[in-house]
């Protein structure tokens, strides 16, 4: 069955990419990649990767950044040191043997439907098979290159030390980054967890890099409605906007923990003077909604992304 299920991975990135397989190797790559000069910026232009299986071995592998379950990370550098995240698969376990593939190939095919600022960029893969702890890319069995970014979830003060607008300014990416995945290509995403750990600061941003989430709301008996949390509405047999609410619950850590972080509304008041003042005081009483709604009651039905970022865009203009 799992193998299956990986053999049909396989099958759709060959017909929704144009990737091509050799069966006496088994190795899927694309066709004329253009070469990438060492000065030239590691971007994606939209319709080509700029590492396959050609030249991804010309990618130096500096140290590891972390393991898992399924799969290993490195940090790589490629040209004239660019940095880059390489992940390969991890060591197989007696549970998770067959499950590896399958888990690594639906990353790449996510990351090939969702694009977002504030999603961390596939920048290539390569798929040989399932050989793994080879010294070298070259012998490796699967292979994705990413954006690299710097690990900030550990680091208490580094949300502290920016200023106000700029923590507001990356509190709105990130909502605007979850009303997104409610209306995705692929349906409205639940994530499994949400926190600072899932994301990286690449490009004066947060970037996510855990996909890991249901891609379907909750089915629920037609008209009734206490089979949905939220006091949601079942509507065709869902319970709609369920995914959307989940993870503005996970999210309000991240945004109180992190990006407004020890923020005192009342101190902001005190020093808004000049003719502005009015419109600083608005902006200031819509970031103390957003607070006060993180902290007591995040349960409520008006409580929404969109309502979230409303408030969020009065006090990013205001202050």
């Amino acid at each position: 069955m799992l193998a299956g299920i990986a053999g049909l991975l396989v099958y759709v990135i060959v017909l929704t990419t144009g990737y091509i397989t050799h069966s006496n190797s088994n190795i899927i790559c694309k066709v004329a990649l253009p070469n990438t000069k060492d000065d030239e910026p590691l971007t994606n232009n939209g319709t080509e990767y700029i590492f396959n299986c050609a030249n991804i071995d010309s990618i130096k592998l500096v140290r590891v950044l972390g393991s898992g379950v399924y799969k290993k990370a490195y940090l790589g550098e490629y040209g004239t040191g660019r940095k880059v995240a390489v992940k390969v698969l991890g060591i197989p376990s007696r549970n998770f043997r067959h499950d590896r593939l399958r888990v690594f190939m639906k990353e790449i095919l996510l990351l090939q439907e969702l694009k977002h600022r504030n999603i961390l960029k596939l920048l290539g893969f390569c798929i040989r098979g399932d050989k793994f702890g080879s010294n070298s890319l070259r012998d490796e069995g699967a292979i994705a290159v990413y954006e690299y970014g710097e690990d900030v979830h550990r680091n208490k003060s580094f949300f502290r030390q920016l200023p106000l607008p700029e923590r507001l300014n990356i509190a709105l990416e990130i909502i605007d980054l979850f009303i997104y995945l409610d209306n995705s290509p692929l349906g409205s995403m639940e994530m499994l967890d949400i926190g600072s750990n899932h994301f990286l600061w690449h490009d004066n941003t947060l970037k996510l890099i855990d996909l890991d989430g249901n891609w379907q709301e909750p089915s629920c008996q037609s008209r009734d409605n206490a089979s949905c949390e939220f006091n949601l509405t079942c509507v065709d047999g869902r319970c709609l906007g369920q995914n959307a609410k989940s993870n503005l619950m996970k999210v309000k850590s991240l945004l109180l923990d992190q990006l407004l972080i020890s923020v005192d509304v009342l101190a902001l008041k005190r020093n808004t003077t000049g003719h502005d003042m009015m419109a600083r005081r608005y902006g200031i009483d819509a970031l103390k909604q957003v607070i006060s709604m993180l902290n007591n009651k995040p349960n409520a039905q008006e409580f929404t992304f969109t309502w979230v970022r409303k408030r969020l865009m009065d006090a990013r203009s205001a202050l």
